[in-house]
């Protein structure tokens, strides 16, 4: 397989190239608004402008797609190499039902990346490994959410479904097969195995396979509930019905949100595309 015959590289500003197109301001302006932090911001921003030179010497080919102008049609690329961190990742798995994903750590210094394949160091021989076809593709499971019957995103991480305002208490009536439960709390999250180390990963342990949901700070405190936590497989279905009197949503990656109102009804399941992910084990 040529990896790189259609490749696409996705990379994402640095916080001083974002803060310069969306302010507007000098680099000296933004350094002195930036005050004790300047230090840090310009050292990552060195440090990722180096990354994204050196991919680009190394992978030629790759035709540059800005995080901003990215949409459907990178997912006719051969590869599509997400250059940032975590975050960046999910964003750009939002546009892909086909396309394989890389991801590669801008910074290893102030980004986590652990849903990332590659850092600078592995780089030459990543290039290697893409340009003799070798490297492995694994399905990662993605959430589909519908609202009202129509569908909603699909979730790379997590999905959560409550009120806007986590101050306010989050009310549904939670279904699965023919058991049934009301429940108060802050909020439903269901989460992916890529989504369990974040903040999934503050209710439960990570896991692998498959899906889980917990509901947030229930109450009453120690009551005993059923459906308060669980694991969604392939053949089962989380229908939530409404009983939000602020402002609920539906919220896919903490990117994309849907009104959530009274009465409003959401259906939840493993979805039949999961996001497709390049690994290279042993580098």
């Amino acid at each position: 397989m040529n990896w790189l015959r259609r490749a696409v590289l996705v990379p994402k500003e640095s916080k001083l190239e974002y803060d310069q197109r969306r302010l507007g301001w000098s680099r000296q302006r933004l350094l002195s608004w930036y005050r004790d932090r300047a230090g840090v911001i310009v050292d990552s921003h060195d440090r990722q402008l180096a990354v994204r030179q050196r991919l680009l010497e190394l992978f030629p080919e790759c035709r540059v797609v800005p995080r901003e102008m990215v949409d459907a049609g990178i997912d006719k690329a051969s590869l599509v190499i997400a250059l940032g961190g975590d975050n960046h990742f999910i964003y750009v798995s939002h546009f892909l039902r086909k396309a394989p994903i890389l991801g590669v750590n801008a910074d290893r210094v102030r980004s986590h990346g652990g849903l990332l394949e590659l850092d600078e160091r592995q780089l030459e021989a990543a290039s290697d490994v893409l340009r003799a076809g070798w490297g492995s593709v694994s399905a990662w499971p993605r959430l589909e959410v519908r609202v009202g019957g129509r569908f909603a995103g699909l979730a790379t991480s997590e999905l959560f479904i409550g009120e806007r305002q986590r101050k306010h208490m989050s009310r549904h009536v939670l279904r699965v097969g023919e058991l049934e439960e009301e429940h108060k709390s802050s909020g439903l999250l269901v989460s992916t195995p890529a989504g369990s180390t974040g903040w999934y990963g503050h209710y439960g342990k990570p896991f692998t396979a498959d899906a889980r949901w917990v509901l947030t700070e229930p109450f009453p405190r120690g009551g005993r509930l059923r459906l308060g936590r669980g694991v969604l497989t392939k053949d089962r279905t989380l229908k939530v019905r409404s009983l939000n009197d602020a402002e609920g949503i539906v919220a896919v990656d903490s990117l994309e949100e849907t009104p959530f109102t009274f009465a409003a009804q959401a259906e939840v399941r493993l979805s039949k595309h999961p996001l497709h992910v390049v690994g290279m084990e042993g580098l």
